[in-house]
């Protein structure tokens, strides 16, 4: 089984909640190693760089405003880097369908995720790296090598 690298975001909407603890708690059940974690202040660069792929989409200001904290009081993220076996695989079958109506109710966005519809935005709790490449590509946007242990 392979070893790899994933990226995990606790968003805004979650830190607003006080749900960091409860969601670290329920990744740390599937004997991963974090090997970076911090909380981030979210620029608008960052988000743009993080959400890039969707640039051309209607929703693209939403993710940025979502993840900047703008809909939530500018809420900072926990930003954590787990590696093991499958790591991608197993945290994006916990965190769940995308959006929180289609996510069976024992995932993470099942449980804690909504649609704001002050907002029209879909909170969703964490960001969970899809690939090993945008892991990769995560990991290099959200932490320097030297805050990585090894």
């Amino acid at each position: 089984m392979p070893t790899e690298k994933s990226l995990v975001i606790i968003k805004p909407d979650a830190m607003a909640k006080g749900l960091a603890g409860s969601i670290i708690s329920e990744l740390q059940n599937l004997n991963l190693k974090i090997i970076g974690l911090k909380i981030v202040d979210v620029s608008r660069e960052l988000a743009k760089n993080h959400y890039e792929e969707h640039k051309e989409k209607f929703f693209f200001e939403k993710l940025i405003n979502h993840l900047t904290g703008k809909f939530h009081e500018n809420e900072n993220v926990i930003a954590i880097v787990y590696k093991g076996e499958n790591a991608i695989k197993k945290i994006r079958k916990l965190a769940g369908k995308a959006h929180p109506e289609e996510a069976d109710l024992k995932t993470i966005r099942g449980k804690y995720g909504r649609h704001n519809s002050k907002t029209d935005c879909y909170e969703n709790a964490i960001h969970a790296s899809d690939s090993r490449e945008n892991a990769d590509r995560e990991i290099n946007l959200w932490f320097k090598e030297e805050e990585l242990v090894k």
